[in-house]
């Protein structure tokens, strides 16, 4: 069931985003951390972001504006060098 078991077959990057006070008993934080230890190990492209006193649901405005910002950035990133990749 967890998703650090399959970080092998991951070929895209991959962000991965979790509340660090997720009360969720199926989805602790450490799962998120596993799974990226893993992708890098691996030699894979991953970002961990961990969003301070956020739970399963984010409802701070800041944690909101934070995952925002790393979602616009992770996608300029990596859907930016594909997109010029296949233009040349």
């Amino acid at each position: 069931m967890s998703p650090y078991q399959h970080a092998d077959k991951v070929a895209a990057p991959v962000l991965i985003v979790h509340g660090q006070a997720d009360n969720n008993p199926g989805t602790d934080p450490l799962q998120s951390e596993r799974f990226y230890n893993a992708v890098k190990g691996l030699g894979g492209t991953a970002r961990l972001v961990l969003l301070p006193y956020e739970s399963h649901t984010y409802r701070g405005r800041e944690s909101i504006l934070h995952l925002l910002w790393e979602m616009d950035r992770w996608l300029d990133v990596h859907l930016k060098q594909g997109a010029e990749a296949k233009a040349r």
